[in-house]
């Protein structure tokens, strides 16, 4: 029988760069000895924006690490190969992989983590062509971001039935990998002729722009403005390559964005909606608790703060 494992909300120290000081993320601590080989394993996970300029090196690491950036610039090194990364990038790490990762000076990198192991989850990294070290694209990078804010709030759940919703949501989001992502850098870019070209490319801009600024950005006009588009165009390209309106995927945004605000100290909840341009803290409040299923001041509780 296997050693009774406890679930940490710090990353324990040796694990831990520097760059994950204040971040959210979860830990699944399992006895040295205490563990068989699995077939996937969700081991820790989570979210941080890096510091300034902030840069990160290892050679080994215990667990299979997959990486998604869904904001800021900066390159990557995936064994011993240096690749510019920014939203919508996608990676795996090996254990025993040289790694390294640089952010921006004045567009810190913002990204999601897993780490895993087992056998299922080499696999299916593997499926997604991630492995060796490959760089890939996802598309819409905030369609993605869902399956890693469930395991955030999963993360701090005990018992078996806790670790089967992790393991579920995390092989939902390889499997989802697996069929979902592209060839990233220019070379690839070249290639989207066949699914779409111009417009595919002109569909992957109006989605970085929304994802970079969500904040900001209020109605169709606002992103098909900044995108240099007719407002019935952008309207077709989100249509056409996802299926849903450009109004609906800004809002999406603006919520992770306020899920990410709420989770630092001392943010209040009619400060966050006053900033994301909701009309009131009421409408904001509705909003966000049919999104993630909780109220704002909920969802403060559970990251750590105080409801206000």
């Amino acid at each position: 029988m296997c050693a009774k494992p406890s679930i940490k909300q710090e990353t324990p120290p040796e694990l831990a760069g520097a760059a994950l000081a204040g971040a959210r993320s979860f830990y699944r601590s399992w006895p040295r000895g205490g563990r068989t080989r699995a077939r996937l394993r969700v081991v820790g996970g989570g979210w941080e924006t890096g510091p300034a300029g902030d840069y990160t090196q290892r050679r080994s690491f215990p667990y299979l690490t997959l990486e998604l950036i869904v904001g800021g610039r900066g390159w990557v090194e995936l064994g011993g190969r240096r690749e510019g990364a920014g939203p919508g990038n996608v990676y795996a790490v090996e254990p025993d992989m040289r790694f390294g990762r640089r952010g921006d000076a004045r567009r810190p990198l913002r990204r999601y983590y897993l780490w895993l192991e087992g056998t299922e989850a080499e696999a299916l990294v593997a499926a997604a062509g991630l492995g060796r070290g490959r760089l890939r694209q996802v598309l819409a990078p905030a369609e993605w971001v869902e399956p890693w804010e469930w395991l955030i709030r999963e993360g701090g759940a005990e018992g078996a039935r806790a670790d089967a919703v992790r393991e579920q949501i995390a092989r939902a989001l390889l499997l989802k990998l697996v069929e979902g992502t592209r060839p990233a850098g220019a070379a690839a870019l070249a290639g989207v002729g066949s699914t779409g070209g111009a417009a595919r490319a002109s569909f992957e801009r109006c989605c970085e722009l929304v994802d970079a600024g969500a904040v900001k950005l209020r109605t169709l006009g606002d992103i098909a403005g900044a995108a240099g588009l007719q407002r019935e165009t952008v309207c077709r390209l989100f249509r056409r390559f996802a299926d849903t309106t450009p109004e609906t995927y800004l809002r999406r945004r603006k919520l992770q964005e306020a899920a990410h605000r709420l989770a630092e100290p001392g943010v209040r909840v009619k400060t966050v909606a006053a900033e994301l341009g909701f009309a009131d803290a009421f409408h904001f409040s509705r909003v966000f608790r049919a999104a993630h299923g909780i109220s704002p001041r909920e969802f403060r509780a559970r990251a750590g703060g105080k409801s206000s």
